[in-house]
Protein backbone atom coordinates (compact mmCIF):
# COMPACT_ATOMS: atom_id res chain seq x y z
CA UNK A 1 0.00 0.00 0.00
CA UNK A 2 0.71 3.50 -0.70
CA UNK A 3 1.90 5.88 1.80
CA UNK A 4 2.59 9.31 0.87
CA UNK A 5 3.75 12.06 3.99
CA UNK A 6 3.37 15.47 2.68
CA UNK A 7 4.45 18.66 4.52
CA UNK A 8 3.07 21.34 3.37
CA UNK A 9 4.06 25.05 4.17
CA UNK A 10 1.78 27.81 3.71
CA UNK A 11 4.04 31.23 3.65
CA UNK A 12 1.45 33.38 1.12
CA UNK A 13 -0.51 35.72 2.52
CA UNK A 14 -4.28 34.66 1.38
CA UNK A 15 -4.19 30.92 2.34
CA UNK A 16 -8.45 30.53 0.66
CA UNK A 17 -8.64 28.19 -2.09
CA UNK A 18 -5.43 26.18 -1.19
CA UNK A 19 -5.98 22.48 -2.04
CA UNK A 20 -6.11 19.64 1.17
CA UNK A 21 -3.07 17.76 2.23
CA UNK A 22 -5.80 15.05 1.01
CA UNK A 23 -5.77 16.39 -2.65
CA UNK A 24 -2.09 16.35 -2.95
CA UNK A 25 -1.67 12.71 -1.53
CA UNK A 26 -5.00 11.62 -3.87
CA UNK A 27 -3.13 13.41 -6.67
CA UNK A 28 0.18 11.75 -6.41
CA UNK A 29 -1.10 8.26 -5.45
CA UNK A 30 -1.36 7.60 -8.58
CA UNK A 31 2.50 7.97 -9.22
CA UNK A 32 3.63 5.36 -6.24
CA UNK A 33 2.70 1.52 -6.10
CA UNK A 34 3.73 0.56 -2.72
CA UNK A 35 5.92 3.07 -2.10
CA UNK A 36 6.42 4.74 1.03
CA UNK A 37 7.51 8.75 0.04
CA UNK A 38 7.98 12.07 1.89
CA UNK A 39 7.82 15.22 -0.32
CA UNK A 40 7.19 19.12 1.11
CA UNK A 41 4.85 21.20 -0.70
CA UNK A 42 5.59 24.91 0.20
CA UNK A 43 3.26 27.60 -1.40
CA UNK A 44 4.54 30.86 -1.78
CA UNK A 45 4.66 34.43 -2.78
CA UNK A 46 5.67 35.92 -6.42
CA UNK A 47 8.49 37.46 -4.53
CA UNK A 48 10.06 34.44 -3.30
CA UNK A 49 9.49 32.28 -6.23
CA UNK A 50 11.24 34.67 -8.29
CA UNK A 51 14.15 35.09 -5.96
CA UNK A 52 15.07 30.81 -5.50
CA UNK A 53 14.55 31.21 -9.11
CA UNK A 54 17.51 33.30 -9.73
CA UNK A 55 19.24 32.20 -7.05
CA UNK A 56 19.02 28.52 -8.18
CA UNK A 57 18.29 28.63 -12.11
CA UNK A 58 19.75 32.68 -12.82
CA UNK A 59 16.10 33.56 -14.54
CA UNK A 60 14.78 36.88 -12.65
CA UNK A 61 11.12 36.73 -12.57
CA UNK A 62 8.92 34.72 -11.02
CA UNK A 63 7.15 31.31 -12.19
CA UNK A 64 4.44 29.41 -11.57
CA UNK A 65 6.41 25.93 -9.83
CA UNK A 66 9.95 24.86 -8.84
CA UNK A 67 11.24 21.16 -7.65
CA UNK A 68 14.18 20.64 -6.05
CA UNK A 69 15.11 16.80 -6.31
CA UNK A 70 16.74 15.16 -2.88
CA UNK A 71 16.24 11.40 -3.27
CA UNK A 72 16.95 9.99 -0.16
CA UNK A 73 16.40 6.83 1.74
CA UNK A 74 15.67 7.10 5.39
CA UNK A 75 16.28 4.02 7.02
CA UNK A 76 14.45 4.91 10.55
CA UNK A 77 10.72 5.19 8.91
CA UNK A 78 11.30 3.22 5.18
CA UNK A 79 10.27 6.46 3.32
CA UNK A 80 12.21 7.80 0.77
CA UNK A 81 12.17 11.72 0.57
CA UNK A 82 11.96 12.97 -3.19
CA UNK A 83 12.76 17.32 -2.64
CA UNK A 84 10.86 20.09 -2.23
CA UNK A 85 8.43 21.77 -4.39
CA UNK A 86 7.63 25.20 -4.00
CA UNK A 87 4.32 26.45 -5.76
CA UNK A 88 3.31 30.08 -6.05
CA UNK A 89 -0.38 30.34 -5.27
CA UNK A 90 -1.00 33.61 -7.05
CA UNK A 91 0.98 32.56 -10.17
CA UNK A 92 -1.32 29.49 -11.01
CA UNK A 93 -4.45 31.46 -10.21
CA UNK A 94 -3.15 34.18 -12.38
CA UNK A 95 -2.65 30.97 -15.20
CA UNK A 96 -5.92 29.39 -14.36
CA UNK A 97 -8.10 32.08 -14.97
CA UNK A 98 -5.65 33.59 -18.27
CA UNK A 99 -6.06 29.72 -20.00
CA UNK A 100 -9.78 29.64 -18.49
CA UNK A 101 -8.60 26.31 -16.75
CA UNK A 102 -10.33 24.74 -13.49
CA UNK A 103 -8.09 25.94 -10.71
CA UNK A 104 -8.36 22.99 -8.93
CA UNK A 105 -7.11 21.10 -11.64
CA UNK A 106 -4.38 23.11 -12.52
CA UNK A 107 -2.98 22.62 -8.61
CA UNK A 108 -2.86 18.87 -9.51
CA UNK A 109 -1.63 18.89 -12.93
CA UNK A 110 1.33 21.25 -11.76
CA UNK A 111 1.38 18.95 -8.36
CA UNK A 112 1.99 15.88 -10.29
CA UNK A 113 4.08 17.81 -13.29
CA UNK A 114 6.87 18.63 -10.43
CA UNK A 115 6.96 15.64 -8.85
CA UNK A 116 7.72 14.22 -11.83
CA UNK A 117 10.58 16.27 -12.17
CA UNK A 118 11.68 14.91 -8.77
CA UNK A 119 11.74 11.42 -10.18
CA UNK A 120 14.08 13.37 -13.08
CA UNK A 121 11.42 13.23 -15.82
CA UNK A 122 12.10 16.34 -17.83
CA UNK A 123 10.99 18.13 -21.40
CA UNK A 124 14.45 19.25 -22.63
CA UNK A 125 14.09 17.45 -25.64
CA UNK A 126 10.75 17.03 -27.99
CA UNK A 127 10.93 13.11 -27.22
CA UNK A 128 11.18 13.83 -22.91
CA UNK A 129 8.30 16.29 -23.19
CA UNK A 130 5.94 13.99 -25.18
CA UNK A 131 6.95 11.38 -22.68
CA UNK A 132 6.38 13.29 -19.76
CA UNK A 133 3.17 15.23 -21.18
CA UNK A 134 1.88 11.80 -22.08
CA UNK A 135 2.33 10.50 -18.13
CA UNK A 136 0.37 13.69 -16.85
CA UNK A 137 -2.57 13.53 -19.39
CA UNK A 138 -2.67 9.83 -18.56
CA UNK A 139 -2.61 10.45 -14.11
CA UNK A 140 -4.94 13.34 -14.55
CA UNK A 141 -7.95 11.41 -16.71
CA UNK A 142 -7.16 8.74 -14.28
CA UNK A 143 -8.36 11.13 -11.34
CA UNK A 144 -11.01 12.38 -14.10
CA UNK A 145 -9.81 15.46 -15.43
CA UNK A 146 -9.00 17.06 -18.44
CA UNK A 147 -6.02 17.03 -20.94
CA UNK A 148 -4.22 20.25 -19.80
CA UNK A 149 -2.82 20.62 -22.89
Amino acid sequence: MTKIKINIQKVCKKKKFIPLKKDFQKWLSFLFKKKKIEITIRIVEKYEIKMLNFLYRKKNFPTNILSFSFNSFFKENNFCYLGDIIMCKSYLEQEAFKYKKNLKEHWAHLTIHATLHLLKYTHNTFESQKKMENLEIKLLSKLGYKNPY
